[in-house]
């Protein structure tokens, strides 16, 4: 019996050391907000498919809160300005409701760990609140991600601007940004496919993005994936994101799925200007380590320099397949000076581009004129015999005006030389 009774403590003692050594890991906290009407109906369908996320509604219309799912939570604003009805496609006046009440907005985010916002570009609340949104979110410390869709063309130049413009004032607040062309929607599905069921596609798409990446942080594998990861990819805010998923099966299936990886409907191929990257390859028993490189080598040659974490997976559900999801990020200030680049480039190879190559020569020796007096002098000198001090004089300013005005022209700042008439 005594035997007994000496032994019990140091049993407890044990358990009790154990429970402290390996303690449960905190739960990460993830709030979906949709913004305005569309951003809503996003919400709506993401929450019958994802787990473990809150989803929130925002808008300044009570009719639009009629429409959510019971697990979405309305969130109305701004009935001091709109009393309770839209903002007429007013970006101007969201922003100012939303400013009204940022304080009330930021409490939507304490102790959140990752924001995720969603909304129809080009419209009132995502354009104007949603830059408010993003503030609020990232001055209560949370990694923040926009996930947009852009109107359709055919929805005018004006509305074009506007979302376009939205999407620069984001990307300056939120970690990440995602905008899809609405257009890309024909790319996704039959042209005879209901409109109503086209959309919910796109929303689907997007639930299923979010769902893949948040099952890569919680889930172990042989090489984990977990949130300060993706923290790491998102740490500094004004970047763009391409998101990336892929499976095949089949003998060339490594080949295939690098390939395939890069070919979304959604994007316009692989990204450029990558300066981080997160993949994750998920495969079976059989997943081989030869095949491992050869996805790893495709993903890190869009930027051998860029930062790269990866993560690798074991699943019973995936025998015979390989699967990837890749998130990359690039620097959206590069990637629209190079665009720009090549169409500058693709300029130089036709009758027009030749044409302002042509012009090179001549600007450079007008500058040899003006960096030889001498000579200039030497050649007004001959006709002052036959001319007036003010006629020399007034010939000599001419001339110069002539001579300098094409470099003038360079002295006046981009956005005004370039400003429509």
């Amino acid at each position: 019996m005594k035997t007994k009774k000496n032994n019990s403590p140091e049993k407890n003692k044990v358990a009790k050391v154990v429970k402290t050594v390996v303690p449960s890991p905190r739960k990460i906290k993830i709030r979906v907000v949709g913004l305005g009407g569309g951003g809503a109906a996003i919400v709506s369908e993401m929450a019958a498919i994802l787990k473990g996320v809150s989803f929130i509604a925002a808008d300044t219309d009570i009719k639009t809160f009629r429409r959510i799912r019971r697990d979405v939570k309305p969130f109305h604003f701004g009935e001091k300005i709109t009393n309770g009805f839209g903002t007429g496609l007013n970006p101007d006046l969201a922003q100012k409701a939303a400013i009204e009440e940022k304080e009330k907005i930021g409490r939507l985010f304490k102790d959140c760990d990752l924001v995720i916002l969603v909304g129809c570009l080009g419209g009132g609340v995502a354009s104007g609140a949603g830059p408010v949104f993003a503030e609020a979110a990232s001055e209560q410390k949370a990694i923040t991600i926009g996930i947009f869709t852009l109107p359709f063309s055919f929805e005018g130049d004006k509305k074009i601007r506007l979302a376009k413009k939205a999407v620069l004032s984001l990307t300056e607040k939120l970690s990440g940004v995602i905008a899809v062309p609405n257009e890309r929607i024909f790319l996704l599905v039959d042209k005879k496919t209901a409109l109503k069921k086209s959309f919910s596609l796109v929303n689907q798409t997007f639930a299923f993005w979010i769902n893949d990446l948040l099952q890569v942080i919680a889930k172990p594998g042989l090489i984990n994936i977990d949130f300060a990861d993706l923290k790491a990819i998102l740490e500094k805010r004004g970047k763009r994101l391409f998101f990336g998923q892929a499976a095949a099966q089949g003998p060339l299936r490594a080949e295939e799925v690098a390939k395939n990886i890069f070919q979304s409907p959604f994007f316009d191929g692989p990204p450029k200007n990558v300066k981080k990257i997160l993949f994750n390859i998920t495969g079976g028993a059989d997943l081989g380590i030869k095949e491992v490189e050869t996805v790893s080598n495709a993903i890190a040659n869009l930027n051998p320099k860029a930062k790269i974490i990866f993560g690798i997976t074991d699943s019973s559900s995936c025998k015979g397949k390989i699967r990837i999801i890749l998130l990359a990020v690039s620097d959206d200030e590069n990637n629209e000076n190079n665009e720009a680049g090549e169409r500058v480039a693709a300029k130089t190879q036709t009758g027009a581009g030749a044409g302002s190559v042509e012009k090179q020569p001549k600007a450079k020796t007008k500058r040899k004129i003006k960096t030889q007096p001498g000579a200039a002098e030497s050649e007004e000198k001959k006709p002052m015999v036959r001319r007036t001090a003010m006629e020399v004089k007034k010939a000599d300013e001419e001339e110069r005006d002539r001579e300098w005005a094409p470099e003038a022209e360079w002295e006046v700042p981009t956005f005004l030389r370039n400003k429509p008439e």
